[in-house]
């Protein structure tokens, strides 16, 4: 049985052992496909963020930015 690949330990932010039933090839898979989830929902959240910012006057959208941490 493979231990957890550390790729997919980065991926899940945290050991899952249930996991450690998948083949080496499966976990690095699954790693990969995560990884690709997750830059496609952090594009989905900047795009979002970006059109809620049109709403604002776009002599304030730096400051509004500044305010939420972006």
């Amino acid at each position: 049985m493979p231990k957890l690949d550390a790729a997919l330990i980065d991926a899940l932010g945290e050991p899952m052992p249930e996991l450690e039933q998948l083949s080496a090839a499966n976990q690095k898979k699954l790693a990969a496909d995560l990884a690709t989830a997750h830059q496609a929902h952090d594009a989905f959240l900047k795009e979002s963020m970006d059109n809620a910012l049109e709403h604002i006057p776009r002599l304030l959208r730096g400051t509004v930015k500044k305010i939420l941490g972006l």
